[in-house]
């Protein structure tokens, strides 16, 4: 029996030490991986060369409660997000998954026990205490020089990653607009709406964040001004896969929204979108609204 631990903080040094102990008392003598700290993809390359019965999940994520502090930065949501996917694509490639609840945190031993195939009246005795979980992540390790995100951005985006890993199903993520940078001002923030006028060129992009492998839909919601004319765009995006893209004029002003069929081979790798206007304009003014993005259904090995 091979055994990969995801643990971080006082949930996964709790469970490491637990584990140790169990793999003494059993007859079974499970080999233990420590996954935390190993770079990802030698942690998937790995499962090809050796498969892995069972996966514990001990990480403590911050914010997952939705209590996040206000200088929580968008570097600080984006490194969540990789270990969110980590736990996806080793849940996605292990026959068995079990995730350390803080709401169970009181049932740890028992469950470990039993899913290792030892009494657990064998092993209880063994615990050390049970650790302490913060409700909310560590204020100094979320403050950065980077930007803060939208609130939304923790909601829509990284707690459906947080939720995927213990319960696979088609997940759903968005991308607000504010998590989305100015093409005619890099670096700074998209505004809610952008100027048309002079050459075509990128309106905005970003957000670079990871999604987990697969094919993806994304639907993007987009708002053009009343005097927006036809004019012609594009929307790519930009995966390690390569750049897809989807073509579509405006003919009028109002709120339509856009689909495109995109794929990513590499989960760790940034994704970036880019709203490009096709041709010169005289006037009119547009908006990223928000991008929807949609992976129907679960992968499995």
């Amino acid at each position: 029996m091979k055994i990969f631990l995801l643990g971080s903080g006082p949930a996964g040094t709790w469970a490491r030490a637990f584990l140790g102990k169990v793999s003494d008392v059993s007859a079974a003598k499970p080999e233990i991986v420590i996954v935390d700290g190993l770079v990802p993809h030698d942690v998937l390359a790995a499962l090809d060369v050796a498969p892995t019965d069972i996966l514990i999940l001990a990480q403590q994520a911050p914010f997952s409660n939705g209590d996040a502090p206000a200088d929580v930065s968008t570097d600080t949501v984006r490194h969540e997000a990789q270990k969110a996917i980590l736990a996806i694509e080793l849940a996605r490639r292990i026959l068995q998954t079990l995730p350390l609840r803080p709401t169970e945190e009181a049932e740890w031993p028992r469950l470990i026990a039993e899913l290792v195939g030892v009494n657990p009246s064998d092993v209880l005795p063994l615990a050390e205490p049970l650790p302490i979980l913060a409700v909310a992540g560590d204020r100094s390790a979320a403050a950065s020089a980077s930007p803060a995100p939208s609130p939304s951005l923790l909601r829509t985006y990284l707690a459906p990653l947080l939720a995927a890993a213990e319960h696979p199903a088609s997940i759903v993520v968005a991308w607000p607009r504010d998590c989305f940078l100015y093409g005619d001002a890099p670096g700074e923030g998209l505004p809610a709406t952008v100027e048309l006028a002079g050459r075509g060129r990128i309106l905005a992009y970003g957000p670079y964040m990871p999604l987990p492998s697969g094919r993806w839909r994304a639907t993007a919601y987009l708002g053009f001004s009343a005097d927006i004319g036809s004019m012609p765009f594009i929307l790519e995006a930009d995966t390690d896969a390569g750049i897809t893209r989807g073509f579509f004029e405006v003919k009028q002003g109002g709120i339509f929204t856009l689909e495109l069929a995109f794929e990513v081979t590499n989960p760790f790798h940034p994704v970036e979108f880019r709203l490009v206007s096709q041709d010169s304009a005289l006037e009119g003014l547009a908006s990223l609204i928000e991008i929807r993005l949609e992976q129907p259904l679960p992968i499995t090995a």
